[in-house]
């Protein structure tokens, strides 16, 4: 068994395409962890807090419809300190993104020739138009003259919409019978003064935690760094199940049986290959994280270089294991890169999977990478259960993974 670790390492070691994977991932995850991005948690409150503002009228604006938000696009020909004012209370209320394009150029019938479009090419709970002339007729209490409402989804929400807007037109038609007309912005504004103020306070989820901006942004950080590092293991485990596929071939592993060595010690020489692998990129990446990396990830050095070595146990034998079921180099190579592509895909590492269908998100946790994502929020929130969660995951992974190479090994040496 000793001998067969020592001639897969050496075959190994002379390899350039294991070198090349070995170095070159643990270079671009540093490199990505160093990468300044600042707020990409925000995208996910855009809409929230302020207007947004289109561009033009084709601006989509589906991409501000995250998280099950009631999106409303509204074409605002008034630019008016009142149109401004509506479009501040329905935001206000908590229930909508608001998303206005200026369009003083443009008609109702423009509008409604354009809604034909945003219905099939978009996607929101309703568009707005306010008329050129919306201040005046607002003021007179002629809502229905003053601006136009199109629902363009089946979302119950619409009534709320239409409550909303009945409601801040009472408010106008307040301000102006005690004011007058000339003064009704600055009266609305005396009359919010005297509202309470809402504080909005973010409460996490049952088995969620409550991260920062910033704590999501390094984490986003760190999953980016996930799926580059999964390459190098899954395919430095390929390398491995290459010498074994080989020794199948040349009837190298026959002659290994005659030693009465079992199916699992053979596998077990194999994995032990992989684990020296992973102890190698775990190494050459907290170099270049000392060197190169960014001191601050949001969890401490070592717990980092131990979530890695760990995962980098689970791919290697997870490739070795595909690698000897296949029999073919070929074969194991198109199969290391779809399981890179699919699992870090799934796990969630390129965007939160957090409102796909329940199908996905099971799916999602048959991913190795997802359960040290999710480890990596437990330590930023100094959840001290994470550890016995690491060491459970693991194990039950090399369980399942070295019981099938057994299998595998047995299975293609009787065909």
């Amino acid at each position: 068994m000793v001998e067969i670790i020592k001639t897969t390492l050496k075959l190994l070691f002379r390899n350039k395409g294991f070198w090349f994977f070995i170095i070159i991932t643990p270079v671009l995850s540093t490199f990505i962890l160093k990468v300044k991005q600042e707020n990409i948690s925000a995208y996910e409150d855009t809409g929230k807090n302020e207007i947004v503002e289109l561009d033009g009228v084709d601006s989509k604006v589906a991409y501000y419809g995250g998280n099950g938000r009631y999106t409303l696009k509204v074409y605002d020909a008034s630019e008016s300190e009142l149109s401004k004012y509506l479009l501040n209370k329905l935001l206000e209320s908590g229930a909508f993104t608001v998303c206005r394009v200026k369009v003083p150029d443009m008609t109702k019938k423009d509008i409604e020739a354009h809604l034909h479009t945003d219905g099939y090419d978009d996607r929101m709970g309703a568009a707005i138009y306010l008329e050129r002339d919306f201040s005046d007729k607002i003021i007179d209490g002629d809502v229905k003259e003053a601006l136009s409402i199109y629902i363009l989804s089946d979302d119950e929400r619409q009534k709320l919409l239409e409550n909303e807007i009945k409601m801040c037109a009472g408010q106008i038609r307040n301000a102006v019978n005690l004011a007058g007309s000339e003064d009704v912005v600055k009266t609305l504004d005396g009359m919010n003064k005297l509202l309470p103020k809402k504080s909005v306070k973010s409460i996490a989820a049952n088995n969620h935690s409550e991260l920062t901006d910033e704590q999501r942004d390094k984490k986003t950080l760190l999953g980016y760094a996930f799926a580059i590092l999964t390459l190098g293991f899954v395919f430095c485990g390929i390398y491995v199940s290459h010498t074994a596929i080989k020794e199948q071939k040349d009837m190298v592993l026959t002659r290994i049986k005659l030693t009465n060595l079992t199916n699992g010690q053979y596998f077990a020489s194999k994995f032990i290959c992989g684990a020296v692998v992973s102890v190698m990129l775990t190494f050459i990446m907290g170099i270049c994280t000392v060197l190169f990396g960014e001191k601050n990830m949001g969890i401490s050095l070592p717990v980092f270089l131990l979530m890695i070595f760990l995962m980098g146990l689970i791919f290697c034998a997870i490739s070795l294991l595909f690698g000897i079921l296949l029999g073919n180099v070929m074969s194991a190579n198109v199969a290391a890169f779809t399981i890179w592509s699919m699992s870090a895909l799934l796990a969630g590492l390129y965007f939160p999977l957090d409102h796909t269908t329940k199908a996905v998100k099971a799916l999602s946790y048959m991913m190795p990478q997802k359960w040290f994502f999710e480890a990596t929020e437990m330590i930023m929130t100094k959840d001290s259960k994470v550890y016995f969660m690491l060491l459970c995951i693991t194990v039950a992974y090399l369980i399942v993974t070295l019981s099938l190479g057994s299998v595998g090994i047995k299975y293609k040496n009787y065909e």
